[in-house]
């Protein structure tokens, strides 16, 4: 099994807590798309006779596509790929965006996922981190995709705001857990480097939400979502039984994936490689000239296979397998992975079921930590 993944680098304008990414220029989407169904057809090699059980359309802004745009994508991966007939198809939307979109169509196409990037429904939270949407459009697009059929949607929320409170956040859980989503994903605001809200930052204008009360706002996502019904399966991801997200799922479990669009990341054992950041460089190599697209390669070493599947496993519910890593990885990891184990369990953060250990609640608040002890 295999996922594919599609970067859509376009947005009316960017937010100024992301650093994914992204062009204006509106106008390149016509070359863009164009591009891109030559790089899936170059590229279609690469999974040899691997069926394809996810297609993932991010961004950016994919909703920033018309709907022909969305269906010609789809339909181009169908035809380079075996793709599974039950296989995972999400868009990514912006609330607000439904005027370019033909839902029919895109349905018809094979969509039957949408992530919706809410973040909040405060409008103050909204206007500090440059959404360019309201509440009331993001339970309108919710609606819409409800009444056209679509069984399965995600809401994003972002907690850890700059002048928020732990009654702001449950306020945004409520207006969420209202709309009965089959998945969320809660993430605690990061001020990435080089992003307008980094320079915020380290200029003084605003100042990060304090240790203790960052804590109350993610133990507060976990208490009132679980108590809701949702497995909390992922650090940051929340699912009710059965509509957990396949490919990100397969992200995390090392399953191969190919990722089409300038910036976009691939990964087929040993090798990971990525396009170049730049749409104009991007359309230049594929439409002209040799349509060959120069991308990087990073060979995976042994060592470097063991860190990821630590860093990626303990992100998850299920944690890590001991008998795992004893067959992948051999017995001097093994040993390594068991006698770092020992430390945590004596201390409560992590717990063990049958040969799988993974994060407790209070092991999550120091996931950074636990996982770097292992390498």
């Amino acid at each position: 099994m295999a996922g594919v993944y599609v970067h859509v680098p376009f947005c009316q304008r960017k937010c100024r807590y992301c650093d994914f990414y992204s062009v204006t220029n509106a106008r390149q989407r016509g070359g863009f798309v164009q591009a891109l169904l030559v790089e899936i057809q170059q590229r279609k090699y690469e999974l040899e006779e691997q069926s394809v059980e996810t297609i993932y359309l991010g961004g950016g802004t994919p909703s920033m596509l018309n709907s022909d745009q969305i269906s010609t994508i789809i339909l181009a991966i169908k035809e380079a790929f075996e793709v599974e007939d039950h296989a995972e198809i999400t868009v990514e939307c912006n609330p607000g965006d439904l005027s370019n979109v033909d839902i029919q169509e895109i349905i018809q196409a094979g969509v039957n996922r949408i992530s919706i990037g809410a973040q909040s429904f405060d409008p103050e939270v909204l206007s500090f981190l440059s959404r360019r949407h309201d509440a009331e459009e993001t339970r309108e697009m919710y609606n819409d995709f409800r009444r056209a059929g679509i069984k399965n949607i995600s809401l994003d929320l972002m907690y850890g705001i700059p002048g928020t409170t732990v009654e702001t956040v449950a306020q945004d859980l409520a207006e969420i857990i209202a709309l009965k989503p089959e998945h969320i994903s809660a993430y605690h605001l990061i001020y990435e480097e080089g992003t307008p809200l980094w320079n915020d930052l380290k200029s003084g204008q605003i100042k990060e939400v304090e240790e203790e009360v960052s804590l109350a706002m993610s133990h507060l996502v976990h208490s009132m979502l679980t108590r809701h019904g949702y497995e909390h399966y992922e650090i940051s991801n929340y699912a009710l039984p059965g509509f957990r997200s396949r490919h990100n799922s397969n992200y995390w479990a090392g399953v191969p994936y190919l990722g089409f669009g300038p910036s976009a990341h691939s990964y087929v054992h040993p090798w990971r490689s990525w396009n170049p950041a730049d749409l104009d460089l991007y359309c230049r190599q594929l439409l002209h000239g040799a349509h060959f697209l120069d991308r990087s390669y990073e060979k995976i070493t042994d060592q470097l296979a063991y860190e990821e599947y630590i860093l990626t496993r303990l992100r998850t519910s299920e944690g890590i397998d001991m008998e795992e890593i004893r067959m992948r990885f051999g017995t001097k990891c093994y040993e390594h992975t068991r006698d770092v184990l020992s430390q945590h369990l004596s201390s409560d953060h992590m717990v063990k079921k049958g040969t799988h250990y993974s994060l407790t609640v209070s092991g999550i608040d120091l996931s950074d930590g636990i996982i770097a002890s292992f390498f």
